[in-house]
């Protein structure tokens, strides 16, 4: 290490001044992080150092590669070079502190380096002056807040633009100083026109810019872990430590059997990466841009259940630091849930995972919601009255109506379709679910996929009675034990029908079409990204659809709880959408279609809970693709970002009170592209578009089809001995 070409600090003094500035800034800093540590470990235990390798590729792709910030195009590339900019500029910062203690560092007082500086610098303040733009003309929706304002953005925005100022004019009048020694690009460029200056002026003027460097980089380290850009040391860490889990599941209630209390309303009920989340929240709003609730006017803003959390850690978490009595007595005159985070603003989301999906930095808003449910309903019973009736029939009938579960396989009658009780040796089990047991609009999707399956000689049976909810209305509302009681009873019923020992060993719990994964929807080659099944091997085989007793579901909610959140219960099953295994039997050859039957103008909604939750993209549209040669005009939200029903997360039981209605708004969307039908994938969705579409007085010219119906329409209208036809034959029914 060589020496530098002057003392920047201003001599022994100097030097001695700048050493303890040094070191009590970071003792300042060191104190705040300790502090917030001990705050987030008040949360639950929780692992988060499983799959090394796959949390490492992750972090370097989404940490080092920005690239989810970068879906946003304007602010992704401000932010990339910002980001980088900061490493970078930290780097000299260390280089002109080990100046001012009169020696220099390797490689960071290179020329070359001083090259690689001065374009980060360039690009760093171009990114500046685009965020202020952005945040002072533009002032997009997302950026928005109930209770935060923006004094804190422009106070970074502030201290970064003369951090890059100080940096310049150092480097400026270094160079003059050294008459070009101390050589870089900006000195080159700009330190000519100072070469009038006396050596001593210049020197003079280099020491100050260098100490207004010093006291501005050391008053950003400790004001960035006091500041909204906690973020910058949160980030790395929450997205390593992001979840892996299958990501449609919510998280059991460890020890449900056990327990006194249920679900979250103090904050140190949930667990450290969930209190994690709030540090490295960056306020960027963009969960808040793709909300469907906010944008139909309800009082739910993801963004600020994320920083009420974090708000409500400084506050309460920092009294149990202190006073465990204090910080309990103030939790209850001053309580989270109710008080600080509304009732009306968790009854208000739908679980599409929008949020979740977007989020840049791993942030996991839809299981805190869903955990603040559970305590409103499992120890306050605070939750919509019209759900009352939802609970009691699930619990007496194992379904939401009054209607006797004995019934479930009535509207199969007349078809062939055997029960597992009658066959237990089929390979496929059709799960019907609930809304295509019972509701006259979905039965006709249930019958319809019914003769599809038969088209395409699948050998297929149904539970009928023996097949109770899945529980997935119960635990998204927040009653976990009713959803446990349900889940652990149909677990039990496939467990003893053998359709357990057809799951794939070490399975993530995700087998889609490989179109998407939520966090991840921009590299379908991600390590955590699942191999589909049909490349995989798994569940199919050459020539036909399946290979192993799998389980089908036409329902995406019935689907996800299957395939997602039964395997906590010892229930790991091959579960594959029908629409996927519709495209699995056209792949294979089992199923023929009349190409172009369907000469209406289509256009495709999916799904969130096949969609963002599983990554189904690609399968449902190769099906209509197949069936209507003008295939699927898009909606301008699609695929990753599509627009939500309204119907998840058990809202289609409830009713909607404030704002636009969310179905509206989707049929109004669909509408805009001039279709003359939808096609649909899930029985929620098509009963909130079929009200929808009657809210905005469309039902004489728009309709809404399942893709198993419009596929039956043109099975139905093939003559008898074609194959793919439906017609059956004498031997039960189930084939061609």
């Amino acid at each position: 290490m060589g020496q530098p070409f002057f003392l920047p600090s201003g001599g022994r003094l100097g030097a001695i001044i700048f050493a303890i500035l040094l070191v009590a800034a970071w003792v300042a800093f060191a104190l705040r992080m300790r502090h917030l540590v001990r705050l987030m470990l008040l949360g639950r235990p929780e692992n988060r150092f499983d799959h090394l390798g796959e949390r490492v590729k992750y972090f370097t792709l989404m940490v080092l590669g920005q690239r989810g910030v970068l879906r946003d195009p304007l602010p992704g590339v401000a932010h990339f070079f910002t980001f980088w900019g900061f490493i970078i500029i930290q780097l000299d910062a260390l280089n002109l502190w080990t100046q001012g203690l009169n020696f220099t560092l390797p490689i960071i007082s290179s020329r070359p380096f001083a090259v690689l500086l001065d374009f980060f610098v360039f690009m760093a303040f171009l990114a500046v002056l685009a965020f202020t733009y952005r945040r002072a003309v533009l002032r997009p929706r997302q950026l928005r807040s109930q209770n935060h304002g923006m004094a804190d953005a422009y106070v970074i925005l502030a201290l970064i633009a003369l951090v890059l100022l100080s940096v310049v004019g150092f480097e400026v009048f270094a160079y003059a100083a050294s008459r070009g020694a101390d050589w870089t690009p900006f000195g080159a460029i700009i330190g000519p026109a100072f070469s009038g200056l006396s050596v001593r002026a210049a020197t003079a003027l280099a020491d100050i810019f260098w100490w207004a460097n010093v006291l501005i980089v050391l008053s950003f380290l400790i004001y960035i872990p006091n500041s909204k850009h906690l973020h910058l040391m949160a980030t790395p860490f929450n997205v390593f430590f992001r979840n892996l889990r299958p990501i449609g599941a919510l998280d059991p209630i460890p020890n449900l059997e056990e327990r006194e209390d249920y679900g979250v309303h103090k904050v140190t009920q949930f667990t450290w990466k969930q209190l994690l989340d709030g540090y490295a929240c960056t306020e960027c709003g963009r969960c808040n841009s793709v909300c469907p609730a906010l944008a139909t006017d309800k009082p739910l803003w993801p963004k600020e259940i994320i920083l009420g959390v974090k708000e409500e850690l400084f506050t309460i978490g920092g009294l149990h630091l202190i006073s465990h009595e204090e910080a309990e007595e103030k939790s209850k005159t001053e309580p989270m849930v109710g008080g600080r985070i509304h009732d009306e603003t968790l009854w208000a989301c739908t679980n599409c995972g929008a949020c979740v999906e977007i989020c840049p930095v791993s942030i996991e808003h839809v299981q805190k919601i869903d955990d603040m449910r559970r305590y409103l309903v499992m120890e306050e019973s605070r939750f919509p009255q019209e759900v009352t009736p939802l609970f009691t029939n699930l619990e007496r009938n194992q379904n939401p109506w009054e209607i006797n579960n004995d019934t479930r396989a009535d509207w199969a009658k007349g078809m062939n379709v055997p029960t597992l009780a009658e066959d237990p040796d089929v390979e496929v089990l059709y799960w019907v679910g609930c809304m295509g047991s019972f509701d006259a609009r979905n039965r006709k999707v249930a019958t319809a996929f019914a003769k599809v399956l038969q088209a395409a000689s699948v050998r297929f049976g149904i539970l009928g009675p023996e097949e109770s909810c899945t529980g997935d209305p119960a635990r998204r509302i927040g009653n976990e034990y009713l959803w446990y009681m349900l889940a652990s009873q149909n677990v039990e019923v496939l467990n003893g029908y053998g359709f357990n020992t057809g799951a794939k060993a070490g399975s993530n719990g995700h087998n889609g079409d490989g179109a998407g994964h939520i966090n991840e929807t921009l590299a379908p080659t991600d390590a955590a990204q699942p191999i589909p099944a049909a490349r995989a091997g798994v569940g199919v085989a050459p020539g036909r659809a399946y290979n192993v007793k799998t389980v089908v579901a036409t329902c995406p909610h019935c689907f996800n709880t299957i395939k997602n959140e039964y395997p906590q219960l010892g229930g790991n099953y091959e579960v594959v959408h029908h629409t996927e295994f519709i495209n699995r039997l056209i792949e294979t050859g089992q199923l023929t279609l009349p190409a172009g039957f369907d000469r209406r103008k289509l256009t495709y909604h999916d799904p969130c809970f096949i969609g963002r939750w599983n990554g189904i993209y690609d399968a449902p549209r190769k099906v209509l693709n197949v069936i209507n040669n003008d295939g699927v005009a898009e909606m301008p939200r699609n695929r990753n970002r599509s627009f939500c029903c309204g119907g998840g997360g058990g809202r289609v039981w409830m009713e909607e009170k404030i704002g636009k209605r969310i179905n509206n708004t989707r049929v109004e969307e669909a509408l805009s592209t001039g279709a003359d039908a939808l096609a649909a994938a899930c029985p929620f969705c098509i009963t909130m578009f079929e009200d929808g579409i009657k809210g905005v007085g469309a039902q004489d010219h728009f309709q809404v089809d399942d893709i198993a119906e419009i596929l039956a329409h043109a099975l139905d209208a093939q003559p008898a001995g074609v194959p793919g036809s439906t017609t059956t034959t004498t031997d039960g029914g189930a084939h061609a």
